[in-house]
């Protein structure tokens, strides 16, 4: 059964990952972390850190010390990972792991007092089970119906990487994984409502997959079969009747590797537009001499709800989803700047994204997941024509993402931000996980 090869799969690859996957997984900690310190007044934020009861056994992040019971804590610090939506991404699966995973590995670690080595383990098992089971659910029927891939294939990751971290054994990570997927759900309708309960979703997934670890732990069971049975998800969320594909976890391809970290807080899906057009921005190009201006791009980004929207703009979310906003503001600032999805719209940044058309350009889509490319040409009034083309560099590096972290963190942290930094780059020098949340304020 597809759940129990992957429990097996990922508990042999455990003991074999390089040191360079290790790596990446403090990265992508880091990037989280630093999507916390920047959404921290955010309202949503504020919203999860309301309703978090009474306990003392996790920290909330970046809320001045509170405390609360696990289930609580990850709900608050999941929302606060995807505040900015400016977290990591895994094109493939069209997940933001590190909003799901790296809340549930963190809190067991905190729990447990496990060395942070084992908990950047984690986080890599738990990225690979989020890719693993995307892989085999994920269909084009999937995105019609209107599911959303991160609160569908979530909680598989968060049960996985606390599932390793509580030392359940293969059997009983089944059970886990199995209960996970009846917590999968989450529907995209926020995209044309321009509602805020994506920004819940995640932390939905996040909580169930640590609870079903926690409750499998104690002896609740789960279907193995949830993957590819007749009512399981490939056919629920996928539309799929065929077989499915088995999971084929490989150490030198491991999902984490391909995680890419956003360059601006805005959909993953429209980063490479903001990049062409911040090109044609520093190229001289005035907004007002556009006459309109046309976005070629994936398949992927053109048809992922609110994406393609160049009218209703009126909410955060919807200009964060929007590759005619993103197009519109980076022509206008020459930047995305933050300040441009609160408040009223720019009447002439709104006149402008309506000029925008957005198109399926065939080689982007042939070449997406793999790259992530976008083209965009603008008509200038006076009948000349312009074009730029996203470069590589819309994907920031380990050393930008320790940038970012302390961008994010130094209003709050102070010069403790280069400690966090430092010894999530040596977790070698943290035998105790609890010790880096304790100065996580």
């Amino acid at each position: 059964m597809f759940l129990a090869d992957l429990a097996a799969q990922l508990d042999e690859v455990a003991p074999q990952l390089a040191p360079e996957v290790v790596e990446q997984a403090g990265t992508c900690l880091l990037d989280a972390l630093a999507c916390v310190y920047g959404g921290r007044e955010m309202p949503w934020v504020k919203q999860a850190r309301a309703i978090a009861g009474s306990g003392d056994d996790s920290t909330i992040w970046a809320a001045g010390g509170q405390r609360s019971g696990p289930a609580d804590a990850v709900f608050a610090n999941s929302v606060a990972c995807h505040a900015l939506l400016h977290e990591d991404t895994h094109a493939e699966s069209r997940v933001h792991p590190g909003t799901v995973v790296i809340p549930a590995a963190l809190a067991v670690g905190e729990r447990l007092r496990t060395p942070l080595l084992d908990v950047l383990r984690a986080i890599v098992l738990g990225y690979e089970t989020i890719a693993q089971v995307a892989a085999a659910v994920l269909t084009e029927d999937f995105v019609a119906r209107g599911w959303r891939a991160s609160s569908v294939f979530g909680p598989f990751g968060a049960a996985a990487a606390a599932a390793h971290l509580l030392g359940l054994d293969r059997a009983t990570t089944v059970h886990a994984l199995g209960m996970a997927a009846s917590s999968s759900a989450g529907i995209c309708q926020w995209a044309p409502d321009g509602t805020t309960e994506v920004f819940f979703q995640n932390a939905n997934a996040c909580r169930a997959g640590l609870v079903a670890a926690l409750l499998a732990r104690e002896g609740a069971t789960g279907a193995a079969s949830a993957v590819e049975g007749v009512f399981g998800l490939r056919q629920a969320f996928g539309g799929a009747r065929d077989p499915a594909g088995q999971p084929r976890v490989r150490p030198d391809r491991m999902a984490i590797s391909a995680t890419f970290f956003k360059a601006h807080p805005s959909c993953a899906l429209t980063q490479e537009a903001i990049d062409a057009a911040r090109q044609l921005a520093a190229q001289g190009i005035e907004p007002g001499a556009v006459a309109g201006a046309t976005i070629h791009t994936s398949g992927a980004a053109a048809r992922y709800p609110g994406c393609d929207n160049g009218t209703s703009l009126a909410t955060t979310i919807s200009r964060q989803m929007s590759l005619q906003f993103a197009v519109a503001a980076a022509l206008t600032d020459g930047a995305l700047r933050p300040h441009r999805y609160s408040g009223p719209l720019d009447p002439a940044l709104a006149d402008l994204a309506a000029r925008i058309e957005v198109v399926v350009d065939p080689v982007a889509d042939r070449a997406f997941p793999v790259r992530r490319d976008a083209r965009v040409t603008v008509r200038l009034a006076g009948g000349g024509i312009a074009s730029a083309t996203s470069r590589d560099t819309v994907n920031l590096t380990a050393a930008e993402v320790g940038e970012k972290f302390r961008t994010y963190a130094d209003p709050v942290l102070g010069s403790a931000a280069a400690g966090v930094v430092r010894t999530v780059r040596e977790p070698g020098s943290c035998p105790d996980t609890a010790d880096l949340v304790a100065r996580l304020r």
